[in-house]
């Protein structure tokens, strides 16, 4: 009976932590889906330069591999980069002024 008591609170600390870990790529994956919408706006709206979009997407892409890696403090700073990109770009037609 103790055995099976023992066992049973084991998998349980387990599991909550998988679930936790879970929770938080989610966490970090959401961050990085709103920060690509939010880029993606910015683009329809023609706010970005075609460089300043080869860069930013460079950014999403290292953000969303270290959101798979599980380095969300990593990836919430690179997404920040992201948002200050696309905040203190200029227009395209604003270019070299």
């Amino acid at each position: 009976m103790r055995k099976s008591i023992v066992t049973s609170a084991c998998l349980m600390v387990l599991v909550g932590g998988a679930a936790h870990a879970a929770d938080d790529q989610t966490a970090c994956e959401i961050k990085l889906s709103q920060a690509e919408a939010f880029v993606d706006h910015k683009i329809e709206q023609k706010l970005l330069s075609e460089g300043d979009i080869e860069n930013i997407n460079m950014l999403l892409d290292e953000a969303d591999a270290l959101c798979t890696e599980g380095k969300d403090t990593e990836a919430a700073k690179t997404l920040a980069n992201v948002r200050k990109m696309v905040a203190t770009a200029k227009k395209p037609s604003q270019q070299g002024q």
